[in-house]
């Protein structure tokens, strides 16, 4: 078996020491973004229209706070990209 020279191995990571990692800050990507935002805006539109067609107050109110919970959490699973 043929031993290498130090320089040949390449840096390694030192016994009994954790590896660093540069602290960056992901970027969201721009289509995801702008894709949420328009889901966004339509949940708003969607909620406003069922409260203004619907004839009873409750059942509205209740249909709109699902409609806008459900489009938001779309939103946010479509605007921020899942950790790896």
């Amino acid at each position: 078996m043929k031993s290498r020279l130090p320089e040949e191995r390449g840096p390694g990571a030192a016994p009994g020491r954790q590896q660093q990692y540069p602290v960056t800050v992901p970027r969201l990507p721009v289509a995801n973004a702008v894709a949420a935002v328009v889901i966004a805006v339509a949940v708003l539109v969607g909620g406003i229209a069922v409260l203004l067609l619907m004839p009873g107050h409750l059942e509205a109110l209740g249909t709109t706070v699902t409609l806008a919970a459900s489009g938001f959490t779309l939103a946010a699973r479509i605007a921020v990209p899942r950790s790896v």
